[in-house]
């Protein structure tokens, strides 16, 4: 693999009910536990799993934080285990603060932001058939958001998006939101649509299969998600990828994925106008060449978040001592 010497052991694709258990099979198993230099790298869902595997054999654990993992209310258990982890390696600046307000030591948290499938995601012409399929006007300019329509998840900002389009019509012409997701919110969402009298505009594209999601990012002629408590955002990566520019939040993890403005745009997610000139900015191409210039726009995003920067960012981390074991703050 891109860090010598490290070998990646994963559960395998289990039904969701039985993952736990799955894994802690294959954590806690003998053989996995009798070999030197092995470290278990987990979810915080999973550390008291890895908790248990320190107690039972000594070896060390590393979780990985994310975003609404930790910000959401978490089990003592789980609290305990990520904060007596050996390691916290959390996704974005935001992320490493929402773990110093549950009681990391500082000392324990590193940072290793997210990295994109550049193979699966890359520029290329809109797709025919899905511009049937959402009867996508020659003269209408189109952004995209992908995210799950979950009650738990609508701070990723797609209401504000849809709140947004009237005014963003009114600047720049017709507009089309494709808003890629499932979930249980979705009615809700057409109804803020309809009393917003933006219905018209947005296309609920419903689940997407992985193999799918690089061709409905080429749809689009800016990526929008506005999110108030997002860890990190490899949504952001995959439209970059693909040589689409985005619009993101200032206030969470995005700031890491746009590299503080370098990469995207960045406003104020809890104000619709921001949110509208934003995109009509985006739509108009008015911001640094890069960000409409696909390829450049992929090669600065690979430099910075590609698999080899990610590589190097794991290994530097993986070559410093443990931490230690910490007592957990409550």
């Amino acid at each position: 693999g891109p860090v010598d010497g490290l070998r990646v052991h994963g559960a395998g694709n289990a039904p969701r009910v039985l993952r736990a258990a799955v894994f802690a099979s294959c954590a806690l198993r003998g053989e996995a536990m009798a070999l030197p230099a092995r470290v278990i790298t987990t979810h915080t869902n999973f550390a008291p799993v890895a908790a248990l595997g320190r107690r039972l054999a000594g070896v060390p654990y590393t979780v990985v934080a994310h975003g609404i993992d930790i910000h959401a209310r978490l089990a003592s258990s789980r609290a305990r285990a990520l904060c007596g982890a050996d390691a916290v390696w959390a996704v974005s600046r935001w992320s490493r603060q929402r773990c110093l307000d549950r009681g990391v030591p500082e000392s324990s948290i590193g940072i290793v932001g997210n990295t994109v499938d550049d193979a699966r995601f890359s520029p290329g012409s809109r797709d025919r058939g899905l511009v049937a399929r959402y009867g996508i006007a020659a003269d209408e300019k189109v952004v995209l958001t992908v995210a799950r329509l979950d009650p738990a998840e609508r701070y990723k900002g797609y209401d504000r998006v849809v709140q947004a389009l009237a005014a963003l019509r009114d600047a720049v012409g017709p507009v089309r939101y494709l808003l890629v997701g499932s979930g249980d919110d979705r009615a809700r969402v057409e109804q803020l649509a309809a009393e917003c009298g933006v219905a018209d505009s947005v296309t609920f594209c419903g689940f997407v299969p992985d193999d799918a999601l690089a061709a409905h990012y080429r749809l689009a002629d800016a990526f929008a998600m506005p999110s108030l408590a997002e860890g990190f955002g490899i949504v952001f990566l995959e439209s970059m990828a693909c040589g689409v520019p985005v619009l993101g939040g200032d206030r969470d993890g995005s700031a890491d994925a746009l590299a503080d403005g370098e990469l995207g745009l960045l406003v104020d997610p809890g104000e619709t106008r921001a949110v509208a000139a934003g995109l009509a900015q985006l739509l108009r191409r008015e911001g640094p060449r890069t960000w409409f210039e696909p390829d450049a726009l992929r090669d600065a995003c690979l430099r910075r978040h590609g698999r080899a920067a990610f590589a190097a960012r794991v290994a530097s981390l993986m070559s410093e001592p443990p931490c230690g074991v910490h007592a957990c703050a409550g």
